[in-house]
């Protein structure tokens, strides 16, 4: 079975519910900039949101995320994280929510988000390590975002994302034969219709191959290497990754000198970290 490229896009575009990005993260935007210490009214708005209040603690609590303390509620959520973090954290969680869908016997809600939160912290942390500071917020979101084109395959062509998830072959390769294009190209054409910056539809689009991101090859390249360590030394492990090699095409970009130096930075890394991601979201 085989699906071509057009008749993806063609079905895209018809999809009448193809989702939007939703009204409750503008709506919380707004007061994070207009009234930043109104926590009041921020717990409101984004207490409409249950699922969203659910990952915004998972997010807070998680050891990578820096927090000192055991947060229990919205409040003191909102309170620790400040208004630029609390934005990113929100933007991140609107953006992957607006795939819902149940889980299925080929794709697990609670495992995908497991694996896209995983990536975006580990995403931030390799941003401050390697001083990237600067861009350590869009590397987050672009992290949460990067496999949101998993989520559309599953939801929009599930008959044809279960023969992939069934296949005994690369699911890359898979996706190729049976799509005609990747989750990274679906991904990248939804973030396209929500209008949202070229840096973050980068981050999708070629978090596989990095060398290809023209000016956020930086950015890039940092999740493909969160994206690398995640799905070898931890378990947020993702299906639709196994068999992925790591792209020394970001040796360079990184700033190391040698592949060495990468091979070492990430051996280092992922014993600091293994540990601390099989922690998330349990």
């Amino acid at each position: 079975m085989s699906v071509q490229v057009s008749q993806i896009y063609s079905k895209l575009d018809q999809i009448h519910n193809l989702p939007t990005i939703p009204e409750i993260m503008f709506e919380a935007i707004k007061i994070i900039k207009s009234e930043p210490g109104n926590v009041i009214k921020l717990s409101k708005i984004i207490g409409k949101d249950q699922g969203m209040v659910a990952k915004i603690l998972s997010v807070a609590n998680s050891p990578l995320y820096g927090m000192r303390r055991n947060v229990t509620s919205l409040e003191f959520a909102i309170m620790l994280m400040g208004a630029k973090e609390l934005e990113n954290v929100i933007t991140a969680i609107s953006l992957s929510n607006a795939i819902q869908f149940k889980s299925s016997s080929t794709f697990n809600e609670k495992k995908y988000w497991h694996h896209s939160m995983a990536v975006g912290l580990v995403s931030k942390d390799i941003s401050r390590k390697l001083e990237n500071s600067e861009i350590a917020g869009d590397a987050f979101i672009g992290g949460i975002l990067h496999d949101i084109g998993i989520q559309l395959f599953a939801k929009y062509f599930s008959k044809e994302f279960q023969l992939i998830t069934e296949s005994n072959k690369d699911y890359f390769r898979s996706e190729l034969e049976v799509f005609g294009l990747t989750h990274q190209d679906a991904g990248a054409y939804l973030l396209n219709k929500w209008n949202l910056p070229i840096s973050l539809i980068q981050c999708v689009e070629y978090h596989h191959s990095p060398e290809y991101s023209n000016n956020n090859r930086t950015l890039v390249s940092i999740i493909n290497l969160a994206d690398y360590i995640v799905n070898n030394f931890s378990s947020a492990k993702a299906m639709w990754d196994y068999g992925i090699n790591l792209n020394y095409s970001i040796s360079d970009t990184l700033g190391f000198v040698e592949r060495e130096d990468l091979d070492k930075f990430i051996r280092e890394y992922a014993e600091e970290v293994t540990n601390v991601i099989s922690q998330i979201d349990r």
